[in-house]
C-alpha cells in the first residue's frame, strides 16, 4: 500500500483537489499528471561510503536498482540537487529497511540558512512505499531524504515531481551590467554582457554631449574600459548596438564618495539600546543581531587607521547618552568607561560604544575578546578624544580574562562552535557556513596584544607572539585552499584569514614562519582559477556551487576585496596583484549591481546610493535586527541558482540584512583606503621639501580640499605643512615647507633641520601607516632628488 501525506510549507502555487482513498486523503494537483520525474536530471550524494555513482541508483528511473546503506550511524540521508531553482509539489519514496520491513522514522529536508529543515517527518512509518504531496511547493534546488534507524536501510527510487522556477514578478534585467552608481579613476572598470560574443563592438557615450567618447570589444561576455578615465562630472552608458546600461560616472573616488558617509550612519543606526529603536534584542549585545561575531569594532578601528582624515573631517551627529537617561531595564548595559570628548569624530564615539558594551557586560566568548585587544592597539592614536580610564579599565580586563576557557552564558549564543575560550590556545577547529569561527580569528589579537604587553613592559609579551606564531605554522601545514570551507565558506567572516597571513607577514617580516608566502600565493591562484567567468566572480567551488547554498550572501561578496587587497599587500608578483586587483573591483561593482539579477544589494539603494537605479526585490521586515529604519543596509545577494545568468527566477531565497554584512564592507574600504595611500618627500633645493599626497579625500570636485600633515626630523623638531588639493579631480595633494639649519623660535613655518638629518612623514596610523623619509646628506640628497624629478617632469613619483 503507498501512503498518500499532505504537508504545507512554502509559499502558495497550486491549487489541489482533495480525493478520498481507503479512508486516506490522496491530495493529487491539477497539473501533475504526465510531469516527468526531475530527479532523473539531479546528481544524487549520500551517506557512507559508497560514490555517487551508487547514490545515483535511487534517481535513475529503475526500480529494480538500489542505494543501500548499512553503515552503523543513526542517520542516513540521500540528497539530490537539481539543475536549478525548482517548485517541487510531490516526491515518492520506495524504501525498504532491515528484512524488507519500513524503514521508521523519515523526513524530507530542504536547505536553508547552512542546515537542513524538515518540510516533513513521520517518526512512526509503516510503509515502505510513501508518497509526500505539498499544498504549498517547496522553492529548492536541493531535496534530502533523512532516514533514521539502527540496521540498513535500501532506497529504490527517488522521485521529484515539480517545475523549473520562474518568478512571474521579475523585471527584464539590462543586457548590460555595469556599476549603476560609478567607478573610480585608474581602477580597473567592467561590465558583463550575457551571451554577447566574442568581438562585439561596444562604445561608451557621454550622456551630456551625446558623444561616443571610448571603444572596445567584448571579450568572453565581458567589457574592459580600465583605460578610460575621464576628468568630468558627466555621466555615461555603455552600448552595444540598441542596448545600453544604466547611466554612471567616474569620479578620483566615487565608491568612496557614495559609501564613507553612509558606513557610518549604518553603525550608528544598528546600536542595540541607543540606535533607530531602544528595543532589547535576542543575539545583541552592542549591535542589534550582532552576536558574538560581528567584527565590528576590529572594523571601525581598521576603517579609522587607513584613513583618519575622511572621519575627523566628517561631521558630528553623534552624542553621549548615559543609560541613566533610559529606564532601568538598561542598567548595566553600558556605561563603565568614562565618556568620550564631545568633539570626536562619529567613528570614534562607535568604537567607545562598542568597548563600553562589553566591558559593562562583561562579555567572554574569546572573540569579545580578541575585539579589544584592537582596541587597545589602537588607543594611542585614539586617546586625544578618549580618557586614559579607557585603556587601563580595558587592559586590566583583558589580562584576567584573556587565557580564560570557559565563558559566562550571557556571552554567547546557539552559534557558538568554539570549543574553548583560551586565546593563547592553538586553535584547529574551522566554523560552518554561519562564519561563527573562521581560521586564524587570534593571530592578529595575539599579536596586537604582544605589541600592548611590551609598552606595558609585561615580562610575559612573548606569549602572545608565541600564541600567533604556533596558530601561523598550523595554519599553513593544514589549511587546504582548495576546500572551500577554508575561505568563501566561511562566508562574511573569510577575511579574517588572509588578514592574519598579511598582518603577521608585513609586521613581522623577519619572525613570519617559514612558508607563509608561499600559502598566500597559492592561495591567489586558487581565487583567480575561480574567478574565471563572465562576472570575474570567486566561487564557491570549482565545478558546483557559486554561493554556498541556502545563504543569503551579500557579507562574502563585500568581505572578499579586503582579503584580495590583504593578499596583495604580501605577493610581490605584479601579475598576480593584477589579476587580483580586478576582483577587487569585480565583487564591489556585483554588489553595485553588476550580477545576475542586476540589482543593487541594498533595496533602497536608489534613494540613499548616488547614482544606483535599481534596488533589491525586497527587505526583511522586523527579525532580531530590527534594520528596515536604518540606513545603508545590505539586503540581499544572488543565489547560488541565479549564476550564471537566470535572471528570470528573480526574488528567489531569503533576504535580510545583517551587521556582518556592514562591517565586511567596512573592512574592505579599510584595506582599499590602504591600498590607495601614497606618500612621498622630496628636497626641490636647499631650502624646500615637498610632500605629494594620494589619499581616499577628495570626494567632491566642487569643493577645494587641503590637509595637514606632520612632518618630522630626526633631530626632534616637528613642523606641520598644509597639502593642496592639485585639481578638482585629482587623487593627489601637494604642499611645501622650508628647512633650515639651527634654530630660530619665530620660524614657525620652517622645519629646524640638523647636517645630515633625516626628515619622515606619514599618512594611515599603526599597521596601515605609510611613511616617506628622506636624509638630507648632500650627495643622497642630491641623487636622489634629480633621479625622482626628471622622472615626473618637475614633480615627485608616487613610491
Amino acid at each position: 500500500m503507498m501512503l498518500i501525506l499532505q504537508i504545507i510549507t512554502g509559499s502558495i502555487r497550486r491549487k489541489f483537489i482533495r480525493v478520498p482513498v481507503m479512508g486516506i486523503m490522496l491530495l493529487c494537483s491539477q497539473s501533475l499528471s504526465g510531469q516527468n520525474n526531475l530527479a532523473l536530471t539531479g546528481v544524487a550524494s549520500s551517506s557512507g561510503n559508497q560514490s555517487n555513482d551508487f547514490a545515483g541508483r535511487a534517481i535513475d528511473g529503475n526500480r529494480e536498482t538500489v542505494w543501500f546503506n548499512e553503515s552503523s550511524e543513526p542517520l542516513k540521508w540521500l540528497t539530490v540537487v537539481l539543475p536549478g531553482a525548482t517548485e517541487i509539489r510531490e516526491v515518492r519514496i520506495f524504501m525498504e529497511g532491515v528484512d524488507t520491513q519500513p524503514v521508521q522514522h523519515l523526513a524530507v529536508q530542504t536547505f536553508l540558512n547552512g542546515r537542513w529543515e524538515n518540510q516533513f517527518q513521520n517518526p512512526d512509518n509503516q510503509q515502505t512505499e510513501v508518497v509526500v504531496t505539498f499544498e504549498r511547493t517547496l522553492l529548492t534546488d536541493r531535496i534530502r531524504l533523512a532516514l533514521e534507524g539502527k540496521g540498513a536501510v535500501a532506497v529504490r527510487e527517488l522521485e521529484i515531481f515539480g517545475d523549473q522556477y520562474i518568478d512571474s514578478t521579475a523585471i527584464e534585467v539590462k543586457k548590460i551590467l555595469v556599476n549603476q552608481s560609478g567607478y573610480n579613476l585608474n581602477k580597473p572598470k567592467r561590465f558583463t554582457a550575457p551571451g554577447v560574443p566574442d568581438n562585439t563592438p561596444f562604445l561608451i557615450r557621454n550622456q551630456t554631449t551625446g558623444k561616443a567618447v571610448h571603444f572596445g570589444k567584448v571579450h568572453q561576455e565581458a567589457g574592459d574600459f580600465s583605460d578610460f578615465n575621464p576628468l568630468s562630472s558627466d555621466e555615461y552608458v555603455v552600448l552595444i548596438d540598441t542596448f545600453s546600461s544604466y547611466p554612471f560616472r567616474i569620479g578620483p573616488f566615487w565608491l568612496e564618495r557614495v559609501t564613507y558617509r553612509n558606513m557610518i550612519d549604518f553603525m550608528a543606526g544598528a546600536r542595540h539600546y541607543t540606535g533607530t529603536t531602544d528595543n532589547i534584542r535576542q543575539l545583541s549585545w552592542a549591535w542589534r543581531d550582532g552576536d558574538f561575531f560581528n567584527w565590528a569594532l576590529q572594523s571601525l578601528i581598521a576603517q579609522f587607521l587607513s584613513n583618519p582624515e575622511a572621519f575627523i573631517r566628517m561631521e558630528r551627529k553623534l552624542s553621549y547618552r548615559s543609560n541613566d537617561s533610559f529606564s532601568n531595564k538598561y542598567k548595566g548595559k553600558w556605561g563603565s568607561l568614562e565618556p568620550y570628548d564631545d568633539n570626536a569624530p562619529d567613528i570614534v564615539k562607535l568604537i567607545h560604544w562598542d568597548v563600553d558594551v562589553k566591558i559593562t557586560q562583561q562579555l567572554e566568548h574569546e572573540h569579545q575578546k580578541a575585539e579589544l585587544a584592537h582596541f587597545l592597539y589602537a588607543y594611542p592614536y585614539l586617546q586625544q578624544w578618549l580618557p586614559q580610564q579607557n585603556f587601563d579599565m580595558v587592559y586590566a580586563y583583558l589580562k584576567k580574562k584573556w587565557a580564560k576557557a570557559d565563558v559566562v552564558g550571557w556571552s554567547t549564543s546557539q552559534y557558538d562552535k568554539s570549543p574553548e575560550h583560551n586565546l593563547l590556545s592553538l586553535k584547529t577547529k574551522l566554523g560552518t557556513t554561519k562564519g561563527e569561527l573562521p581560521p586564524g580569528h587570534t593571530i592578529m589579537p595575539n599579536l596586537m596584544m604582544y605589541e600592548v604587553a611590551k609598552k606595558q613592559n609585561e615580562a610575559d609579551a612573548d606569549k602572545y607572539f608565541d600564541a600567533a606564531c604556533r596558530q601561523m605554522e598550523w595554519m599553513i601545514a593544514n589549511l587546504d585552499w582548495n576546500d572551500p570551507m577554508t575561505t568563501k565558506g566561511q562566508r562574511m567572516s573569510e577575511h579574517i584569514t588572509m588578514r592574519a597571513f598579511a598582518y603577521f607577514y608585513r609586521q613581522y617580516p623577519l619572525r613570519a614562519p617559514e612558508g607563509l608566502y608561499e600559502k598566500v600565493k597559492d592561495w591567489a591562484a586558487v581565487m583567480i582559477a575561480r574567478s574565471d567567468n563572465l562576472w570575474d566572480f570567486r566561487k564557491y567551488t570549482d565545478d558546483g556551487d557559486w554561493v554556498p547554498a541556502g545563504w543569503n550572501e551579500p557579507g562574502n561578496v563585500l568581505g572578499f576585496p579586503a582579503c584580495a587587497l590583504a593578499a596583495m599587500t604580501v605577493i610581490k608578483d605584479t601579475n598576480i596583484n593584477n589579476a587580483l586587483n580586478r576582483l577587487v573591483w569585480s565583487h564591489f561593482d556585483n554588489a553595485f549591481g553588476r550580477n545576475p539579477t542586476g540589482r543593487h544589494f541594498s533595496y533602497d539603494g536608489p534613494s540613499e546610493i548616488e547614482g544606483v537605479d535599481l534596488g533589491w526585490y525586497s527587505y526583511h521586515h522586523g527579525g532580531v535586527g530590527l534594520l528596515e529604519d536604518v540606513r545603508f543596509v545590505f539586503d540581499g545577494a544572488p543565489k547560488t541558482n541565479h549564476y550564471p545568468n537566470h535572471p528570470e527566477i528573480g526574488n528567489l531565497g531569503w533576504t535580510e540584512g545583517w551587521v556582518q554584512f556592514n562591517t565586511a564592507f567596512n573592512t574592505s574600504m579599510a584595506y582599499l583606503a590602504h591600498q590607495d595611500t601614497e606618500i612621498t618627500l622630496v628636497r626641490n633645493d636647499k631650502k624646500t621639501i615637498t610632500v605629494r599626497l594620494k589619499a581616499p579625500l577628495n570626494f567632491d570636485e566642487k569643493k577645494w580640499d587641503q590637509i595637514k600633515l606632520e612632518i618630522v626630523a630626526a633631530s626632534g623638531d616637528t613642523t606641520p605643512v598644509i597639502l593642496d588639493e592639485e585639481g578638482e579631480y585629482s587623487q593627489y595633494f601637494t604642499g611645501s615647507i622650508k628647512v633650515k639649519k639651527g634654530r630660530n623660535e619665530s620660524d614657525d613655518d620652517v622645519l629646524q633641520v640638523k647636517k645630515h638629518d633625516t626628515l619622515r612623514v606619514s599618512y594611515g596610523l599603526g599597521y596601515f601607516k605609510k611613511e616617506a623619509t628622506i636624509s638630507l646628506g648632500k650627495k643622497s640628497i642630491q641623487k636622489e632628488g634629480k633621479r625622482i624629478l626628471h622622472k615626473n617632469k618637475g614633480l615627485p613619483v608616487n613610491r
